[in-house]
């Protein structure tokens, strides 16, 4: 009797690996994330604001907490219109949005993998393992401590992709091109344009490798048409977030090109792709327990922050290769060029290729990390385990040779088990050299830890390249059924990969989100109108405004503020509106810290409070003067600490008399995320200005008449107001938002109406 298994059968599977894998997120009530992740800095209170502005029926476009306020949808921080995220957003809140983003992702991630690997014509037993591998390979489930849910979204995604272009290839038919571009829409709607990016080359790698394959001006012709419709319709259904996002870039730190070295940084180092089949071999670091000794890091290696593992599993490594070697080459290639375009990529400033990248295709010069690239890699292998597997049930298959490579494999690890000493000490006191000094305190602790590691993974690569050689022989012998081979890889694959990345699974004391981000009334009272220097993303969901915060996508002004502001000057923080300051674990008001510099009896400090006015800077105020001046003198003019009271600098005229009036009030009167409302006393024309962020996002409005918004001080708003009292209002424009999501229903009803019609065709066909 033939035994094989079907697709319910098949998402049971990879369903119960997600559910092994994550049964403390589902079951337990603890929630997800270390004390060192952006979980905690950044997924708890920026998720928090989104739950928050959508129960206040409102997108959250704009966050007047942090940085003096920051884009906060355009710029990636909100992924609402992921249907699967949105979904868990309206439905859970921002708790089952951090919660369950990875183990749905990585039941959909098998899912399409199936799909995608039985368009290839594979039987249900090797797609079982591929899909199996993919599903639970490290790269993607190790990222639960950092919290970077965007990159497991798209990474869940690529087999789809790849799924739509393998049967619009095959069958000419447009749902599938349009299926492909709908996998690449749903990247761009989870926020991350670099692994949309990346698997958009992956897209190119396969259609064009498929166009060779079949061959003709036909097949080339179908190839390039459905890489333009995959990408016109990604981008399309992407445009939400697209948009809004490529008008932010224009104004933030990524919107000129970053210089060859940042874009470069955080490569992956090229011998940590060995990471692949030895995961401990350069330690693993970022808060672990036992990741440090005495103090010193255990990792030793060159990425500087490692924060996953490139780690397949030995038992999928070694079925990759076996793939790779006898699937034969029509097969082989398309996954093989995805997965070493991946490595070359991932490998950054550590080759050539990348100098010809970055001045060849404009994207490298905006972006940085190329060692995500690798999760092409760790894709690709994974996917071509489901050939060494199908390779080893044919007919005739090589067994007795590959049960030999895998002994030789085998003993070969054992063999670097005995000299992992000796080896691991003279290079890790290469390091030690570079990094500390040879035999200092922890010396022999460190490099006994990282012995063990290195130990403990070649031990375990021998043990399961054994254990693979024995099904293999098992199968030669045929001792076992035919599904005894894929049933026992999967068992092995599972015991080696669910522990591991369980290894990833850092988990806080907290039950409750409200309790990760704390309560700070004491602070709101204090800070009043005003701001908390530096702050922190923690008092987002207390709406109190501070100076600083940790976001990687910031405009290029706030960059430019914070870089002044590292000096320390008070003269310089005042002109954050900053009203408390918290410093080396205290909290003080501005007189308090004006009254502590006045007490130190340095001439340093005394110089401070002379340039210090009694009082603090106010969040919006009439200026007594105003300059013009070209935009780089005004940021150098930032680091002297001017008065902006005393005369704002302003980048173009306000067609204003030259000797505006100072004198007046200015009252706060309302204020949202995306709006602020001021009365103002003006006794003659004055210039108002802000102390909030600069973004050409923003709009006035003096008396409900339209009015420009002046950039001051480099990073401020202003606004000319006439004589007398006067109602302005800020407002932020987000037309980009909607246009965006115009162009995105549209596509959808496009790409409805085309799975519609193509099935209508087919129903008239048969």
């Amino acid at each position: 009797m033939k035994h094989s298994i079907g697709f319910p059968a098949a998402a049971g599977l990879i369903l119960a690996l997600a559910v092994l894998t994550y049964w403390p997120v589902l079951l337990q009530g603890r929630l997800p994330g270390g004390e060192l992740s952006d979980t905690t800095s950044q997924g708890y209170p920026f998720m928090l604001y989104v739950e928050r502005s959508l129960d206040g029926g409102h997108l959250p476009l704009w966050n007047p907490y942090v940085f003096c306020g920051i884009p906060f949808y355009s710029s990636f921080s909100a992924p609402v219109f992921h249907p699967v995220r949105g979904l868990l957003m309206v439905l859970g809140g921002a708790e089952a949005f951090i919660r369950f983003t990875f183990p749905i992702h990585m039941v959909l991630a098998g899912i399409f993998a199936w799909l995608f690997l039985g368009s290839l014509g594979l039987g249900r037993w090797a797609r079982l393992v591929g899909a199996a591998a993919y599903a639970a390979g490290a790269w993607s489930n190790t990222l639960f401590y950092a919290g970077h849910g965007s990159k497991v979204v798209c990474w869940s995604l690529l087999p789809l992709a790849l799924y739509g272009c393998e049967r619009w290839m095959r069958s000419g038919r447009v749902v599938f091109a349009g299926l492909a571009g709908l996998a690449l829409g749903l990247q761009g709607l989870a926020s991350h344009p670099q692994m949309m990016l990346y698997t958009g080359g992956a897209v190119l790698i396969w259609l064009a490798w498929r166009a060779g394959q079949i061959g003709g001006g036909r097949a080339w012709v179908r190839a390039g048409s459905g890489l333009a419709a995959v990408a016109l319709l990604g981008l399309a259904i992407g445009a939400v977030q697209l948009l809004p996002g490529y008008n932010f870039s224009q104004v933030s730190t990524r919107g000129g090109n970053l210089s060859p070295e940042t874009a470069a940084s955080y490569s992956l180092p090229p011998e940590e792709t060995l990471t692949m089949a030895f995961p401990r071999l350069f330690g693993l670091r970022h808060g672990f327990p036992g990741s440090s000794v005495a103090g010193v890091p255990v990792y030793f290696g060159r990425l500087g922050l490692r924060l996953s593992s490139e780690f397949l599993g030995v038992s999928v490594f070694a079925l990759a290769i076996i793939g790779i070697i006898l699937a034969g080459r029509r097969r082989r290639w398309p996954l093989l060029g995805i997965g070493l375009a991946g490595l070359l990529v991932s490998w950054g400033g550590y080759t050539p290729l990348f100098d010809v990248l970055y001045t060849v295709v404009p994207l490298f010069r905006k972006l940085r990390a190329p060692h995500m690239a690798a999760f092409l890699t760790t894709s690709g292998l994974s996917l071509m385990a489901a050939y060494g597997l199908h390779a080893l049930r044919r007919e005739g298959a090589p067994l007795a040779r590959v049960r030999n490579g895998l002994l030789v494999g085998s003993g070969a690890c054992l063999l670097l088990l005995l000299a992992a000493g000796p080896i691991s000490e003279a290079l890790q006191s290469g390091w030690w050299r570079r990094m500390g000094v040879p035999g200092g305190i922890g010396y022999g602790g460190v490099i006994s830890r990282r012995v063990s590691l290195a130990r403990m993974d070649f031990a375990q690569a021998a043990a399961v390249l054994l254990a693979m050689a024995g099904l293999v022989e098992a199968r030669a012998r045929r001792r076992i059924p035919g599904w005894g081979l894929p049933a026992g890889v999967v068992l092995l694959a599972a015991l080696e990969l669910v522990p591991f990345n369980r290894d990833f699974q850092v988990y806080l004391h907290h039950h409750d989100v409200e309790g990760v981000v704390g309560s700070n009334d004491r602070m709101a009272e204090l800070a009043g109108t005003g701001r908390v220097y530096p702050g922190g993303n923690h008092l987002v969901p207390d709406s109190i405004h501070s100076v600083a915060g940790y976001h990687a996508a910031k405009p290029a002004v706030t960059e430019d503020l914070l870089s002044v502001l590292s000096s320390g000057s008070p003269a310089a923080l005042r002109q954050t509106a900053a009203t408390v300051f918290t410093l080396q674990g205290s909290t003080l008001t501005y007189q308090q810290l004006r009254q502590a510099l006045a007490s130190d009896t340095s001439g340093q400090a005394r110089e401070m409070v002379g340039r210090m006015p009694e009082r603090p800077l106010p969040r919006a105020f009439l200026a007594d003067s105003y300059l013009v001046a070209r935009p780089g003198d005004i940021e150098r003019s930032l680091s002297v600490g001017y008065d902006p009271q005393a005369f704002t600098l302003l980048a173009e005229s306000p067609d204003l008399p030259a000797g505006v009036s100072g004198n007046g009030t200015v009252r706060l009167i309302e204020e949202t995320p995306v709006s602020l409302e001021l009365e103002v006393e003006s006794e003659g024309p004055g210039l108002l200005v802000l102390a909030d962020t600069w973004d050409p996002g923003w709009r006035a409005s003096v008396d409900g008449l339209a009015t420009g918004v002046l950039q001051a001080n480099h990073w401020q708003r202003a606004v000319a107001v006439p004589d007398g009292s006067h109602r302005v209002l800020f407002r932020y424009d987000a037309s980009d938002v909607k246009t965006g999501g115009l162009i995105t229903a549209l596509a959808t009803l496009l790409l409805v109406a085309v799975a519609f019609a193509d099935r209508w065709r087919r129903g008239r066909g048969s």
